[in-house]
């Protein structure tokens, strides 16, 4: 359960510093690289949560 709400938090996340990366232009490539950084990690702790719900 809690694998998933910090998924679900990382990929929340990711997509706000993506939102917030639009608005910031001097910022832009280091909040697009913690961006990416929060969907990978969003996405591989969803992975291991599904991964961990079937088995």
């Amino acid at each position: 359960m809690l694998v998933i709400v910090l998924s679900v938090s990382c990929l929340i996340c990711g997509v706000g510093l993506a939102g917030l990366s639009l608005r910031a232009p001097a910022r832009v490539a280091v909040l697009e690289r913690w961006s990416g950084i929060c969907l990978v990690l969003g996405l591989s702790l969803l992975g291991i949560a599904l991964y961990g719900a079937r088995g």
